[in-house]
């Protein structure tokens, strides 16, 4: 809350509206505390569930419609934009722009990260990337709901999440491929230092791991072109997993593998390090050299547990897709 009023913003064009979606500490609290200090803050309860949406959707669908706004920006509890987010965010809203995405660095405090964190952070890193450059290519694929703005507008030409209403997750990356495949908006990915927004890193393995699987689950409900290419790098994950098996039996299955393994992690390395320049973000080499062996089996692994197992998200256990689409559908339209 602090950072969002800090912003170096014109007042008169800024509201803040938090959506407190069942939760049970003290955040009603806490917001009405700042609501006594700026009236530019609205708080939004919602206090059960529905079987017509998923419950973040259902938390932006009410912060949006009740929004007076032209541009939605949205962010999580757990960031900590700094005071230009907004500022330099919006510049990217060119005439023709409908949605802009932007990083979530991971940030860390206190002591020195440890090893595993600068890995996560890496693999952080690696994600907007991927979500940069293929903007860059005209097809974006991936985005974060902690660092997305869109206009309002935009949002109700589509329909709202009507159509992906009834997936756990997506409210960002699904939600951008309504946009890029739907409309004629273009899309752009904020550059600029200022518009990261640094969040929170998994606290524990069990966190990690929850929150990877629930990022696959979605994997086979991509478009199909995003989906084969997903599939692929599986592949290639799961081969050089299992390669070193065979490699016993052959040193020309070895020496395959060892080209194979120095291709993939060479242009690992390329892109990360163009990602570097674009992006003005350091990445630790050293967490780079063993996140590049351990990545094929952190692969392998989390891409089929997402598949099949459910994950804890928010204190509430869930599959990738809960709700049937007639019902979700007919739900958000009524």
């Amino acid at each position: 809350m602090n950072a969002v009023l800090n912003q170096r913003y014109p007042r008169n064009k800024l509201e803040i509206i938090v959506v407190d979606d069942r939760s049970d500490d003290v955040t009603a609290e806490m917001v009405n505390q700042f609501r006594t200090e700026s009236n530019k803050v609205t708080l939004l309860q919602i206090r059960d569930r529905t079987p017509h949406l998923a419950p973040k959707k259902r938390a932006i669908d009410l912060g949006i419609r009740n929004a007076t706004g032209d541009i939605i920006v949205t962010t999580d509890a757990d960031c900590r934009p700094g005071p230009l987010w907004i500022a330099e965010l919006v510049k990217y809203f060119e005439p023709d722009v409908g949605m802009v995405a932007g990083f979530n660095p991971y940030r860390t405090e206190g002591s020195q990260p440890s090893l595993f964190q600068k890995m996560l952070g890496l693999d952080y890193f690696a994600m907007a990337c991927v979500a940069a450059a293929s903007t860059g290519l005209r097809f974006p694929i991936s985005c974060s709901g902690g660092n997305l703005a869109y206009r309002k507008r935009l949002y109700f030409e589509l329909g709202g999440f009507s159509k992906i209403s009834n997936w756990i997750s997506g409210d960002d990356d699904f939600f951008l491929e309504q946009v890029r495949d739907r409309t004629d908006w273009k899309i752009r990915f904020a550059t600029h230092p200022d518009t990261f927004v640094p969040t929170a890193p998994p606290q524990n393995f069990s966190e990690f791991l929850n929150q990877r699987i629930r990022y696959a689950s979605k994997t086979r409900h991509y478009k199909t072109a995003v989906t084969f290419g997903l599939v692929g790098i599986y592949f290639l994950n799961a081969l050089l997993v299992v390669g070193p098996l065979f490699s016993l039996f052959s040193l020309n299955l070895l020496l395959a593998w060892i080209v194979a393994f120095g291709i993939k992690s060479l242009s690992e390395y390329a892109f990360l390090a163009k990602g570097q320049i674009s992006l003005k973000f350091k990445w630790n080499k050293t967490a780079f050299l063993l996140a590049a062996l351990l990545h094929p089996i952190y692969v392998s692994i989390v891409a089929l547990l997402g598949q099949f197992f459910s994950f804890r998200w928010k204190g509430e256990v869930h599959s990738a897709k809960l709700y049937s689409r007639e019902a979700s559908t007919h739900g958000l339209n009524a």
